[in-house]
């Protein structure tokens, strides 16, 4: 399954509402389209700590990432790339 939106809870019981999205630029030296796949909030479109990007790829529910002092728990995936606000 690929993954297209999560949202994580932390340790303060905050939600990180996150979606991946993909940046593409044309490199003209190779005069070819190179894309990247981003983890950005899904409210802020401000970058996700990306030392924790492959962890979300692999996500699944209940999934506790860990990083630095910061625990964050998988509460919610969905592969259509749809948040559900409350």
């Amino acid at each position: 399954m690929k993954i297209k939106a999560v949202v994580l809870q932390d340790e303060e019981l905050k939600l990180h509402k996150l979606r991946k999205v993909q940046d593409s630029v044309y490199d003209s030296a190779k005069k070819s389209k190179v894309s990247t796949w981003l983890w950005i909030y899904a409210e802020t479109a401000e970058f996700f700590n990306f030392h924790i990007w492959e962890e979300l790829d692999n996500a699944y529910l209940n999934k506790v990432i860990h990083y630095k002092n910061k625990f964050y728990k998988v509460i919610e995936i969905d592969p259509t790339d749809k948040i559900r606000y409350s």
